[in-house]
């Protein structure tokens, strides 16, 4: 039995990438239109840069929706929302241009 460690494992702790994932997805289609997902010790420099372009979409949506959210619930408490009542409801409280 080898006591050499797998080269990934010396990559996460050698080099401060101990966050890689252990496989990506590319956002590319493959077969029959399923986006391709591999182990990241399989994955080529354009398969990381596929993944990565996928990544930064998905990251954009996610602040989009914390963004959005953060002004309902700024919107809201400016109306005089509280905790128990429906945000939407105390948002439509405010009227439009009064920011």
């Amino acid at each position: 039995m080898s006591t050499t460690k797998p080269r990934l494992e010396q990559l996460r702790q050698s080099s401060g990438l101990a966050a890689l994932p252990d496989s990506i997805t590319t956002g590319q289609p493959g077969e029959f239109g399923h986006t391709v997902t591999k182990p990241i010790g399989q994955a080529t420099v354009d398969d990381i840069a596929f993944a990565i372009q996928a990544l930064n979409s998905e990251s954009s949506e996610v602040f989009r929706r914390l963004d959005a959210l953060r002004r309902l619930h700024d919107r809201s408490r400016r109306a005089g929302g509280l905790g128990a009542e429906l945000a939407i409801d105390a948002a439509m409280r405010v009227e439009e241009g009064s920011w």
